[in-house]
């Protein structure tokens, strides 16, 4: 009676935030939406922006939205638990324990994930003053630069959205349309279960005939959990996204300003010599100011890319560790399920919902990896920007301040990275899928040759 009471009391909470948000996103100010690199809009539907706004609604000087999301935290400790115990309760049968570590850990995953955003709620969104068109002074002249990326920032946070509610539905779905199909489950006492197949499978809390019978109260509080944990992947996920692209977006601005630094000022060569010399002179302090001004803007950005790793790098790092090794389980207990072995045989529907699974984690993998190796190479690109500048006919002062720049930026290698070596990007997404196989490819080839 108790728990149905607080999962009541906070839908009833979370049904009055979603309905908030509703108003929120009917009365946003367009012109403060169209200024930043930022899908407000979806931000203000998941209640991401309520999450990090510091003027959000508030609860005795807390946000409201903080105080909700720690309730569905505690709920979700409270199914992960059970997740670990049904695992290891279960122990004997590979495949059915490898379901409920894999959605346990993925579980605590999450709370983690959540966790961070909630406790440095306040210099994310410092951070994310990096989406602002005017973090710097060279907006006016690169406008269309910050335009192009905010179209994109919304389109792929779009396809996040529905590739997200897609899994979630198919999810749903696939378990109600196998939801006839019973799971024999083999006690500890030896005695045997028939239970039929749900969303998180929580045979641990009842007995079987308890179960079957109240299938849909059941089917209820796991679809709900499993949705609540979709959210919050698809609000730290939107929430990565677009620092990353903001981060990128600024970094371009200040790759093009560099770039254009002293092609425009061109000394009158029909001018009289007194009045060349002038000219000259005044051009190269107005390079110089320039030059200036452009590197302070460049300090601006990445001094918000320092802030942005030092929140999430443990966060990130642990996420291509985590999704890694749920792929490797999830493969090989696709693989070993065709074998003989009967400590893989289980139900289809299992091995079906995990299969749908992976595309979407191999997915985040990839973006990871994708949108940092992005940050890196805008990053290093500042360097051939100062190449391209025409630093050949300006003065030795600017000359000098330009070698200092390039100095500056080699030393500064401040890069997401597991080793000294070891850079998050592309090639490490290869290189990780390359590990998967071999992991998996050891392990199949260990269990077949132990069964010979």
């Amino acid at each position: 009676m108790i728990v149905d009471r607080l999962l009541k009391d906070i839908l009833c909470c979370y049904l009055f935030l979603v309905f908030q948000q509703y108003i929120d996103i009917i009365t946003i100010d367009i012109r403060n939406e169209t200024n930043h690199v930022f899908n407000i809009k979806l931000a203000k539907l998941l209640g991401l922006y309520q999450i990090l706004d510091p003027g959000a609604l508030k609860c005795r000087g807390r946000n409201i939205y903080h105080i909700v999301t720690s309730c569905l935290l505690l709920y979700a400790c409270l199914i992960s638990t059970i997740l670990i115990i049904s695992g290891l309760y279960y122990c004997t049968n590979i495949p059915v324990s490898i379901d409920y570590f894999w959605k346990s850990v993925t579980t605590i995953y999450v709370i983690y994930k959540t966790w961070i955003i909630i406790h440095y709620s306040n210099d994310v969104w410092n951070c994310l003053s990096i989406t602002r068109y005017d973090l710097t002074s060279l907006t006016d002249r690169n406008r269309h630069i910050l335009d192009r990326w905010r179209e994109r920032l919304a389109w792929l946070t779009n396809i996040y959205v529905i590739m997200y509610c897609m899994t979630l539905v198919l999810y749903l779905v696939i378990t109600l349309a196998f939801s006839e199909v019973k799971s024999t489950v083999k006690n500890r006492d030896g005695s045997v279960g028939y239970y039929r197949q749900n969303a998180l499978n929580l045979y641990l809390i009842a007995t079987d005939d308890t179960y079957n019978v109240h299938y849909y109260t059941f089917y209820f509080i796991e679809a709900s959990f499993v949705a609540f944990i979709t959210l919050y992947f698809l609000i730290f996920d939107v929430l990565m996204v677009t620092l990353c692209f903001g981060m990128c977006c600024q970094m371009e601005i200040i790759c093009s300003a560099f770039k254009s630094v002293g092609h425009k000022f061109v000394t009158d060569p029909h001018s009289p010599i007194d009045d060349i010399k002038n000219q000259t002179s005044n051009e190269h302090d107005l390079i110089y100011d320039e030059l200036k001004t452009i590197i302070m803007d460049h300090q601006v950005v990445m001094k918000k890319y320092e802030d942005f790793l030092t929140i999430f790098r443990r966060v990130m790092l642990l996420h291509i560790f985590v999704s890694s090794f749920t792929v490797i389980l999830l493969w090989f207990t696709f693989i070993m399920s065709f074998s003989n072995d009967d400590r893989f045989k289980t139900s289809d529907v299992i091995i079906i919902r995990m299969i749908c699974e992976i595309p979407s984690i191999l997915f985040q993998i990839y973006m990871m990896c994708y949108l940092f190796g992005n940050i890196n190479d805008q990053k290093d690109e500042i360097i051939f920007a100062l190449y391209s500048s025409n630093w050949t006919e300006m003065d030795m002062k600017c000359k000098k301040l330009i070698l200092l720049t390039m100095q500056l930026n080699n030393a500064n290698q401040i890069k997401l990275k597991f080793t000294r070596t070891k850079i998050v990007n592309l090639e490490m997404f290869f290189k990780t899928m390359g590990h998967c196989y071999t992991v998996i490819s050891v392990l199949v080839n260990h269990i077949q040759t132990k069964n010979e």
